[in-house]
């Protein structure tokens, strides 16, 4: 019995998504279409492993994604299991991807977003971003803390187009918050 309620809380809180957050499909900058979605750990987790293991190592960010395919593969499992997650895919081919994980506070959730180097200056990431927030505030979270590096003026760039303050910084590590 007990399976079968965890069950059905699992196929209500999968349905809410569904209905919070409709796949787009829009065109990039050099007009390929791209689809942004929620991620399906079923049919997704593969593609997912793939795009990090074909990632260029210098556009990793603090340690993220992980170097070798074990962790990799761990790293994918822990963000499916303990947050959310959406995607941009081109040609059934996933491009790009957002982690949203729920803070302690519960409140509150950190964001992680990755496009593969080949589709970046696209406005992929931009769509990523938009979609992710707007499922955030949905979802009825206060707030979107994220880490980047110092030295990644690109990406701070990009936090702060959508509303994103620097709250603290070190010599290394930046840290942005959206209030919902």
């Amino acid at each position: 019995m007990k399976n079968a309620k965890n069950l059905l809380v699992v196929l209500m809180l999968t349905d809410k998504l569904h209905c919070i957050f409709k796949p787009i499909e829009f065109k990039d900058k050099i007009g390929e279409s791209i689809v942004i979605r929620l991620y399906n750990p079923k049919n997704d987790r593969n593609k997912l492993i793939e795009m990090y293991v074909n990632f260029d190592p210098e556009d990793r960010c603090l340690g993220l994604p992980p170097l070798t395919k074990e962790g990799i593969e761990r790293w994918v499992d822990y963000l499916s299991k303990n947050g959310y997650n959406i995607v941009a895919e081109h040609r059934g081919k996933i491009v790009g991807h957002v982690a949203i994980v729920p803070l302690e506070n519960r409140k509150d959730v950190e964001l992680d977003i990755f496009v593969l180097r080949p589709y970046q200056n696209r406005g992929i990431g931009q769509e990523l971003l938009r979609n992710a927030i707007n499922f955030c505030r949905e979802m009825g979270f206060e707030g979107i803390m994220i880490t980047t590096q110092c030295s990644n003026l690109r990406a701070k760039r990009l936090f702060r187009k959508f509303g994103f303050v620097t709250i603290d910084s070190d010599m290394d590590e930046c840290y942005m918050y959206l209030k919902l």
